[in-house]
C-alpha cells in the first residue's frame, strides 16, 4: 500500500480529550458537577447540571449500565477503571476509557473520560486491513502440523509436515525423536494471545486464527499467521489441526510502510503555507492539513478534525459550499489548475473570504486528490 493512501487512512497524531464529573452513586448516577468539557459534550448547561438535571445514566449505552454501576460501586475499591461509550447530545457514541475515584465516607464518585474514539477507529481501520492481507496469506503454502493441548496448556505437536519443519528449523526425525512443544518456541510477548485464542476455541469451537512469533533459531524469531481448529479429541486433551505461514516478510514491509507515512505526514505537516489534501470525489472533506493551516483556520487539529470531522463545508454557508462542490469536481475531470473563492466563518462568527488555488495529482493507483492552498484575499 503506497505511503499516501496510508496518510489518508491514519492522518496526523491526534489530541486526547479529557472531560470531568462527579455522580451520585445513590441516586442513579445525577451529575452533581461536571467540567465546561463535558457540559459541552453532553449539550446541558452548567447550570442546569447544577441543578440536578443531568443523570450519566442517560449518556450511557444501556447494555454498559449496570457494569459500569458494579465496577463503580466496587467495595473497598477507590479507585476503578473502564471503558464505555458515552452518548453526546446528538446520541452519538463516543468511546472513552475512564477512570473513577470513590469518595470516603460518601457516595460521590468523580469520573475522569479520556476520548480515545480515534484510536479505536484506527485499530478497526488496520483489521480490516489485516482481513485483507489474510486473504493473499491463504493463497502461500504454509507449514501444517497437528498438535494437542493439555490439561497444563502445553502445546505438544503430533506432527509436522516438511513445510512446517523448514518453518521452525527443525525436521521430522528430530520432532519424532523428542517432545516438541510449540508453547516453549512462542515469544514471551505473545503466548498470552495464542493461549486466549486457543482456549475460545476449545470453549465455544471458535477457530484460532492469531498472529504470532516463532523461534527458529536461539533469539530468531519469525512472524507466523495461525490458523486452527479442533480435530478430535485425544481423551480430554484436544487435538488441533494447524496451518503456519511465514508472513515475516510482510510484518516487515508494514513496518517500513508506516515509517514511510509517517515521515511523509511529518514532512507534509511542515510545509509552509496553508497547505492541505482532499479527495476528488468529496474536496470539503480535509484529509492532511499542514501546521500553517492550522494556524490560518484558527482552530485547534483536534477542534477542526473531531468537532468538525474535517469538513470545511461546516465552516461555510450551504448554498456557497455546495457551489464549490461543483466547482471543484468539474475542474477534477478536466484535469486543470483551479481557484475558487468562498467565505469561512471560523472563530466567533468571524468570517473569513479566502483564495482556495488547487492541483489534481494522481497517486500511483491511478486515483486522483486534490492539493490544494489557502491565502486571504
Amino acid at each position: 500500500m503506497g505511503a499516501t493512501q496510508r496518510e489518508n487512512m491514519d492522518p496526523a497524531p491526534y489530541e486526547v480529550e479529557f472531560m470531568n464529573v462527579v455522580v451520585d452513586k445513590a441516586n442513579d448516577l445525577q451529575v452533581t458537577d461536571a467540567d465546561s468539557h463535558f457540559a459541552q459534550f453532553a449539550g446541558v448547561h452548567p447550570s442546569k447540571i447544577k441543578q440536578g438535571k443531568l443523570f450519566l445514566y442517560d449518556k450511557l449505552k444501556p447494555a454498559d449500565r449496570e457494569r459500569v454501576m458494579q465496577n463503580i460501586c466496587k467495595k473497598g475499591a477507590r479507585f476503578t477503571y473502564m471503558t464505555m461509550d458515552l452518548l453526546d447530545k446528538k446520541g452519538t457514541p463516543l468511546f472513552v476509557h475512564c477512570v473513577g475515584q470513590n469518595y470516603e465516607d460518601s457516595t460521590l464518585c468523580r469520573m475522569t473520560f479520556a476520548d480515545v474514539s480515534e484510536s479505536r477507529r484506527r485499530q478497526e481501520q488496520l483489521r480490516a486491513q489485516a482481513v485483507e492481507m489474510n486473504e493473499l496469506i491463504d493463497l502461500v503454502c504454509g507449514g501444517v502440523c497437528l498438535f494437542k493441548v493439555t490439561p497444563e496448556m502445553h502445546i505438544e505437536c503430533l506432527y509436522l509436515n516438511k513445510g512446517c519443519c523448514r518453518l521452525f528449523g527443525t525436521s521430522q526425525e528430530s520432532s519424532r525423536l523428542r517432545a516438541y512443544r510449540l508453547d516453549e518456541l512462542l515469544h514471551p510477548d505473545d503466548r498470552s494471545g495464542v493461549f486466549q485464542a486457543i482456549g475460545r476455541a476449545m470453549a465455544v469451537g471458535e477457530e484460532v486464527d492469531c498472529e504470532c512469533r516463532v523461534r527458529v533459531h536461539e533469539g530468531e524469531f519469525i512472524w507466523c499467521q495461525l490458523r486452527a481448529g479442533i480435530q478430535r479429541y485425544q481423551g480430554e486433551c484436544p487435538v488441533f489441526h494447524a496451518v503456519f505461514t511465514d508472513i515475516t516478510r510482510i510484518k516487515a514491509a508494514e513496518e517500513k510502510a508506516d515509517r514511510e507515512a509517517q515521515r511523509m505526514v511529518s514532512l507534509f505537516k511542515n510545509l509552509p503555507g496553508a497547505t492541505f489534501f482532499t479527495g476528488t470525489a468529496d474536496p470539503l472533506q480535509l484529509d492532511l492539513v499542514s501546521e500553517d493551516f492550522i494556524q490560518f483556520i484558527g482552530y485547534s487539529r483536534t477542534e477542526l478534525f473531531q468537532l468538525f470531522s474535517g469538513n470545511l463545508a461546516r465552516l461555510m454557508d450551504e448554498n456557497e459550499a455546495a457551489a464549490v462542490v461543483t466547482q471543484l469536481r468539474t475542474g477534477a475531470a478536466d484535469r486543470r489548475l483551479l481557484t475558487v473563492e468562498y467565505t469561512l466563518y471560523i472563530g466567533d462568527a468571524c468570517a473569513l473570504r479566502v483564495r482556495d488555488s488547487r492541483k489534481v495529482i494522481e497517486h500511483p493507483d491511478g486515483s486522483k486528490a486534490f492539493l490544494g492552498v489557502l491565502n486571504v484575499i
